[in-house]
């Protein structure tokens, strides 16, 4: 087994894998059949800056995707408010885990092939925000 870490062109950790395998399903799938009283919530992305040469959490990322052809308009954003405030346990316990990291809590959804996205500050519950890829990426610049 090799510790050799793959970089992108720009210097940032690559995808280290060759396969697409989700390889922790399994276990996912078990504890899907525990005691509902053992309630598991992955995050899916902890955003973060070194700060005088300490990494400081600077927002925690829940990411959702749309498939293209599909049209976002605030009827779905707002479904997905729905899913996220009143179906799931999601934006309680991803505004707890921000709260503790000091910092905020926020959705992202983005559109399959990444041409598209919409920010969603769950901490301050604001509205979303729609950018293109090069505002996407100034935005979380600005984190």
């Amino acid at each position: 087994m090799t510790l050799d870490k793959k970089v992108t062109e720009s210097g940032a950790k690559a995808h280290q894998r060759d396969d697409e395998e989700w390889r922790v399903k399994p276990y996912s799938l078990w504890h899907r059949k525990l005691d509902k009283s053992l309630y598991m919530l992955d995050v899916d992305f902890v955003e973060w800056r070194y700060r005088k040469g300490i990494p400081v959490a600077v927002g925690v990322m829940e990411v959702t995707r749309v498939d293209n052809g599909i049209t976002v308009n605030d009827q779905y954003l707002d479904a997905i408010i729905r899913r996220f405030e009143s179906r799931d346990f999601q934006a309680t316990a991803t505004r707890i885990v921000a709260e503790s990291l000091k910092t905020k809590a926020y959705i992202i959804l983005f559109r399959e092939d990444c041409s598209e996205f919409w920010v969603y500050n769950l901490s301050e519950r604001n509205g979303w925000v729609g950018y293109n890829p090069d505002e996407m990426e100034d935005f979380l610049k600005s984190l």
